[in-house]
């Protein structure tokens, strides 16, 4: 493991030691929630993150905002930070370095930090450091990294100093020709959207909601040259015309062999995409009979990984000392539990397949479940077995392994059986 790696791993531990070595279940006091949101500010022409194609070169403007939104809850016990970035990943150094930021500026104990990208492939690139980030987003620009840092952390800490006692209410809606599956048109396809909405204890409507949904964001292709949040940035900003009182907050779902379907040319694919959403997720939201949580529970595990096997093609593998420059060998899982909900935060292009495994086993204990692609960390895609012996590109940007996948659903149901204990919601 590298310096900067271990680096990385010891500031989340330690951000989250009070979580892993607090009881199961609090049930004592109440829980508060705040939200913040802030627009990115880069310097004009940075390169976008999202294809190699693009071979690094300026953007031509912005299309629509780009920025950060983050919703802390906090009880007597624990702090939490939930914060979707308009970006294409979140990796170590990033997530490292907002958690140290957080840590320095935070009066008290540090929030725990559930930090996860959007995956839009029109955001700002030029914040990854190793040679396959730089392929996809460009060079690394020290200033790009550190302005990213400021929004994000500064953002939370607002989000937090905006705390107020909460209610809370979750639900799900199925969606119909929304998304397809990549890998195999006949292969099992994802489409719920699944929603989470946080209230003031004494109102009707929500100030913050976490939207979740699985279908990668690239309804914007290569040729696309102007800042974007793709769909994404769509849904939310139409939910929040919606619901003026609302922040919200789009956190990708197992987008691995999920793709949106376009209607249009151009943005008016995002526009289509993400307008169909927030019309379900206003139907969804007006539905919702809120209430107060009894629990805030969090945890975040380093599990280790095979050594890297970097592939060229189906047949040529890259050596082993090579690949474990290339590709980290351990991985972060997140896990948040408030009140029924739960949001596993997974460091990867985690497969529909594996997701569903991830639901279904938090739904079997009364939970509404959010599997979260792209949180703290990246390694890469992580699929089902039989997928990893295709020829398909998710198939080779599978580094650590044909069981890569199973091992991060296992090791995270690991986490919410302990993390539960006992409790009920």
């Amino acid at each position: 493991m590298t310096r900067p790696r271990r680096f990385a791993c010891a500031t989340l531990l330690l951000l989250g030691l009070a979580a892993s070595d607090a009881p199961a279940a609090h049930g004592e006091g109440r829980i508060e929630a705040g939200v913040a949101r802030a627009t990115f500010t880069v310097r004009p022409g940075v390169p976008l993150a999202g294809y190699s194609r693009r071979d690094g070169a300026p953007s031509s403007g912005q299309h629509d905002p780009v920025g950060v939104r983050a919703v802390v809850l906090e009880d007597a016990e624990q702090a939490v930070a939930i914060v979707s970035c308009d970006l294409l990943i979140i990796d170590e150094h990033l997530a490292s370095a907002v958690a140290t930021r957080v840590a320095q500026r935070s009066p008290g104990r540090p929030p725990l930090l559930f930090l996860a990208a959007t995956h839009t492939h029109s955001g700002p690139g030029a914040y990854g450091r190793k040679f396959l980030e730089k392929l996809s987003m460009g060079h690394y620009e020290p200033a790009v990294f550190d302005a990213l840092v400021e929004h994000i952390a500064d953002t939370v800490l607002r989000a937090r100093a905006s705390r107020q006692p909460v209610r809370l209410a979750a639900g799900r809606e199925p969606t119909t020709g929304l998304v397809v599956n990549r890998m195999d048109p006949q292969g099992p396809r994802d489409a719920e959207l699944i929603i989470c909405a946080l209230y003031p204890a004494q109102e009707a409507r929500p100030f913050a909601v976490l939207m979740n949904f699985a279908a990668h964001p690239t309804t914007l292709g290569a040729s696309n040259m102007q800042l974007s949040a793709d769909y994404p940035g769509v849904l939310v900003r139409q939910l929040e015309a919606r619901w003026p009182s609302a922040t919200g907050l789009f956190l990708a779902g197992a987008v691995g062999d999920q793709a949106p379907v376009k209607r249009g040319e151009g943005f008016e694919r995002a526009e289509w995409l993400g307008g169909r959403l927030a019309e379900q997720a206003t139907a969804l939201l007006e539905r919702f009979e809120p209430r107060a949580p009894q629990r805030l529970l969090a945890r975040q595990d380093t599990l280790p990984l095979p050594s890297a096997a970097v592939r060229l093609g189906r047949w040529l593998t890259l050596p082993r000392w090579l690949g474990r420059r290339l590709v980290d060998d351990d991985a972060t899982l997140s896990l948040v539990v408030v009140g029924d909900v739960a949001l596993h935060g997974l460091p990867c292009d985690v497969a529909a397949p594996l997701g569903q495994q991830l639901k279904e086993h938090a739904r079997a204990r009364g939970l509404e479940s959010l599997a979260v692609s792209f949180v703290n960390d990246y390694i890469g895609y992580c699929i089902p077995e039989p997928l990893y012996r295709t020829n398909a590109y998710e198939a080779s940007m599978a580094f650590n392994g044909p069981q890569a996948g199973a091992r991060l659903v296992q090791r995270s149901q690991e986490m919410l059986d302990q993390l539960l204990g006992d409790s009920r919601p």
